[in-house]
């Protein structure tokens, strides 16, 4: 566990759960570790107190779960709790995709028409990262656009889970990448149109996909619980 020493002036609650959460989403910290309260402490040179609170934030955040007496522990990744993090992304994606699409102007319209452009610099190019820092813009661009800050909040939230098993499971080939790029270029064309049918349906088809590839990625690298 790659904890560093916290400095007395910083607010210590947000920082030790910003330190934990990264930690837990990078995979530094396993899947079914236990937490140590003791250690941590030592680590960053702080009370157990913030750490107890910051415990209690990553469980809301579904990244950890208590045992008891037992301890607090990193959750692991099943199939049903991806099936079911993705079903509610593909609900709300989908109705952010039509929000979007119905409430375009010319400011969003630049707006996406700047995005479509670094989308089509990166086509042939594989450069995984890129892709997730497009995709991640263009997603967040949407669900502002939409106009609905409930959406957006729930966005938000599922970002934090979707970034976990989305960090273990990228292993993508060639063909793969080239499939996102494009997905996201065919949802842009139709934002633009102001098509709110088509956006709905290339948005539902986009999650579909991406859980499949996460999925895939997962069980290839055995990095998922299958039960």
């Amino acid at each position: 566990m790659r904890l560093r020493n916290i400095k007395s002036f910083e607010p210590l609650t947000p920082k030790v759960t910003n330190l934990l959460r990264n930690a837990i989403i990078n995979g530094d910290i396993k899947p079914g570790e236990r937490l140590n309260e003791t250690l941590i402490s030592g680590k960053l040179g702080i009370s157990r107190s913030p750490i107890r609170e910051a415990f209690k934030i990553l469980e809301s955040e579904n990244l950890v779960e208590t045992h008891g007496r037992k301890g607090t522990f990193v959750k692991d990744l099943s199939i049903k709790e991806i099936d079911e993090i993705y079903t509610v992304i593909k609900l709300i994606n989908v109705a952010a995709a039509r929000l979007a699409a119905s409430h375009m102007n010319e400011t969003r319209k630049k707006g996406l028409a700047s995005i479509m452009k670094k989308m089509e610099r990166i086509v042939g190019t594989h450069d995984i990262d890129k892709v997730k820092s497009l995709s991640m813009e263009l997603h967040t661009f949407i669900m502002k656009a939409g106009e609905n800050s409930l959406l957006l909040k729930i966005h938000n939230n599922l970002r934090i889970q979707q970034e976990r098993f989305r960090i273990k499971g990228t292993s993508y080939g060639v063909t793969e990448i080239a499939d996102i790029v494009q997905e996201h270029i065919t949802i842009l064309k139709a934002l633009l149109s102001g098509d709110t049918s088509e956006a709905e349906l290339l948005m539902a088809n986009h999650v579909d996909n991406a859980r499949s590839r996460v999925l895939n990625a997962l069980r290839k690298n055995n990095d998922i619980n299958l039960t």
